[in-house]
């Protein structure tokens, strides 16, 4: 019986990638993050191709916002937090994530249950992509 055995080679080629290129897709005012107020966690890339993220602070109410920005560069405000009576939507919203129902969710760190002194601990919210937000858990106040 004879055994043979075959040897391929192959070459190896290098292949030049392109340089990479940071484009600055869009540059925030103080109104929009209450100069200071930053954007708060990573920016969610949703599943329509456009990033969305939020501000501790700014907005029209002062209590943070909801953005989208297209690749293009194209800002929108979704939502501005504090917008209903005694904040029971919440302010300085923290990140978001987008769940399998398309919707994005989040948590905001004050606000949501003014019956408290500090009103409230905060609130868990969805948010759709065109921007109506839904309270959906209100947080209570922890007192040490």
């Amino acid at each position: 019986m004879r055994t043979y055995a075959v040897l391929v080679l192959s070459a190896m080629t290098t292949i030049a990638l392109p340089a990479q290129t940071l484009t600055t897709l869009y540059t925030f005012s103080c109104a929009q993050t209450g100069c200071g107020g930053p954007t708060e966690g990573p920016l969610v890339q949703a599943t329509n191709g456009d990033l969305y993220g939020t501000t501790t602070g700014g907005g029209a109410n002062g209590g943070g916002t909801v953005f989208r920005i297209t690749p293009d560069g194209a800002f929108t405000t979704l939502y501005n937090f504090c917008s209903q009576s005694g904040c029971t939507d919440g302010e300085q919203p923290f990140g978001l994530i987008q769940a399998t129902d398309g919707n994005l969710y989040g948590t905001t760190s004050i606000g949501g249950d003014s019956t408290y002194v500090y009103g409230g601990g905060g609130t868990v919210f969805r948010i759709n992509l065109s921007g109506a937000l839904t309270t959906q858990i209100l947080l209570p106040l922890r007192m040490r």
